[in-house]
């Protein structure tokens, strides 16, 4: 992800005070929760203005309140229904809204940007603490303003940093349809790509081909990203492998297995410019012509191996 971490989010803050009006009868649980929300209880704000906003349905500021309250307390679903609400009878409290989410946000650079400096002192207790607090953050502006996707990007990146790559995965491919950013698609490449080569370690043969043709099916991926030529070499490396396991163990036809990789590998070796995939791609393509007796092409593969091994 390309962020400008050194810098805020470039908008006019408008230094707004909230005023509560009272206009027609307000139900008491609205009125105590806006002075709740004055004294920065929020707590008790959130409690007295969900009752209130029951009956007092068009009180947009009763909602802006409501949804501020709820963040405040946690309640990151419950928020984006009120602000929703708010939005919904007038967009007199849209620049409040925000605004909050500014704030929001730019805590969680802040956080996030107290984490990487961490890592760079080798503290990863604390810089965990950071990733975590900037990760609520984002949370908080990703419900504030429900469209924003660079709240997403950086919970995603927060997640990576974490550790939690199941959730970053989820994260990026959320995104991915609005951003089409080769960026994003290319955090999924090497999130999955991860997982394959962990299960190509663990000889997992038909995982691995599972996981490396899912990085080949990335929207927006380039074909020349490196995460995508690896994932293609590893499909036919792993369709290479599991004919091997058969024709050892002599159980079932295996050859299937052998066109299917050098169907893959073939187009692979005609596109790539990085040598070490291309030596290891013929390789594989020498080692498969050869079990299926196509006795030139190995020979041409094994020739253009040893070409590239002496560059």
């Amino acid at each position: 992800m390309k962020h400008l971490l050194s810098k805020f989010v470039a908008l006019g803050i408008i230094l707004l005070t909230v005023s509560v009006y009272f206009f027609g009868c307000t139900t008491a649980e609205t009125t105590t929760g806006k002075l709740a929300f004055q004294q920065k209880d929020y707590v008790k704000a959130e409690q007295e203005l969900s009752k209130g906003v029951i009956t007092d349905k068009a009180d947009d500021e009763a909602w802006y309140m409501l949804g501020f309250s709820q963040v405040e307390v946690g309640k990151y679903d419950e928020a984006k229904k009120s602000f929703k609400s708010a939005l919904a009878i007038s967009n007199k409290f849209g620049d409040y809204i925000r605004n909050y989410w500014i704030d929001k946000y730019n805590a969680g650079i802040n956080a996030f940007n107290s984490g990487t400096k961490s890592l760079g002192k080798k503290d990863s207790v604390t810089a965990n603490k950071n990733f975590n607090d900037a990760l609520n953050s984002f949370k908080a502006a990703s419900n504030i303003i429900p469209d924003s996707i660079s709240s997403f990007q950086m919970m995603g990146d927060c997640y990576t940093y974490l550790g939690k790559m199941d959730e970053a995965l989820k994260m990026y491919t959320s995104i991915l349809d609005k951003s089409k950013s080769k960026a994003d698609a290319t955090m999924i490449a090497k999130i999955l790509y991860k997982s394959g080569m962990s299960a190509r370690e663990g000889e997992q043969w038909d995982k691995a081909l599972d996981i490396f043709k899912r990085v080949t099916e990335i929207p927006y991926l380039p074909k020349d990203n490196t995460y995508y030529e690896n994932s293609v070499f590893n499909i036919g490396f792993s369709n290479y492998q599991i004919a091997t396991k058969m024709a050892t163990e002599n159980k079932g036809d295996f050859k299937p297995y052998l066109n299917e990789a050098i169907k893959v590998l073939e187009p692979l070796a005609a596109s790539s410019k990085e040598n070490a995939i291309l030596i290891n791609t013929y390789e594989i393509l020498y080692n498969a012509y050869d079990a299926l007796g196509m006795t030139e092409k190995a020979q041409d593969a094994l020739k253009k191996k040893q070409d590239l091994q002496k560059k």
